[in-house]
């Protein structure tokens, strides 16, 4: 996962740029077998977190390698045109310890939403994403706002600024509008689950939030046509 901040100014150049360059890059290296998929998301305001944030996904560690040699020449998979417009913030290597989804669409764009975490114990927090966040996420999915879930942890976690990262697909913007309301409707049918509901109550010893980004999904630009010479005559 690599982040990227950019001056406030070189925002709007830097998600073109994201769309038009980056992506067939990344279709290129998928084609290849190089990556077994992607995702490039952008935040949509200015925060104190990133600016966007590219997640590359491969089939086994050792096919990292490819994307190694990749940074050697294009430090964070920027071309020089890029490097231009943004600095690669913080790369890391993660493992997508949890994942699920359906295949329902909303009527507009998908909202991500990015979580990070630290932890003090790796199993007892295993255990707690099994038992108390899990049930939550189906019935989030139950009630028809989110579409997809990843769930990662840091391969060389040491809190800072994340231990694992949580990414959520809402189906659009309405409906991570009810995002809060989901969630209380959701709890308030696991609150009578003895299992859940002791991890409810412990769950604040166990992890401790950082600062939440809202993205959106770069999509694919046209490549800028070159304009026609002309013949003199």
């Amino acid at each position: 996962l690599i982040t990227y901040r950019c001056q406030p100014a070189d925002r709007p150049a830097f998600r073109e740029y994201l769309g038009r360059d980056e992506i067939p890059m990344l279709d290129q290296l998928k084609r290849d077998g190089t990556l077994k998929r992607y995702k490039v998301l952008f935040n949509p305001i200015i925060t104190e977190t990133f600016d966007a944030m590219i997640v590359l996904d491969f089939s086994t560690y050792a096919a990292t390698d490819s994307w190694l040699a990749i940074e050697r020449k294009t430090p964070g998979g920027l071309t020089p045109a890029g490097l231009k417009l943004a600095k690669p913030l913080q790369t890391y290597l993660a493992d997508l310890q949890w994942e699920g989804g359906n295949d329902q669409r909303g009527s507009g764009n998908p909202v991500f939403y990015v979580i990070p975490y630290s932890y003090n114990s790796l199993d007892q927090y295993k255990a707690y994403i099994d038992a108390y966040l899990i049930p939550q996420v189906r019935g989030w999915m139950k009630e028809g706002v989110l579409n997809r879930y990843s769930l990662y942890l840091n391969r060389y976690p040491t809190g800072d600024p994340w231990d694992s990262l949580f990414i959520y697909e809402y189906r659009d913007r309405e409906s991570f509008g009810k995002r809060e309301e989901t969630i209380a409707k959701v709890r308030d049918g696991l609150k009578n689950d003895p299992v859940w509901k002791h991890w409810s109550d412990i769950k604040a010893t166990i992890r401790s939030e950082s600062e939440n980004t809202i993205m959106e999904e770069v999509m694919p630009r046209p490549a800028t046509p070159r304009p026609e010479s002309k013949e003199s005559h």
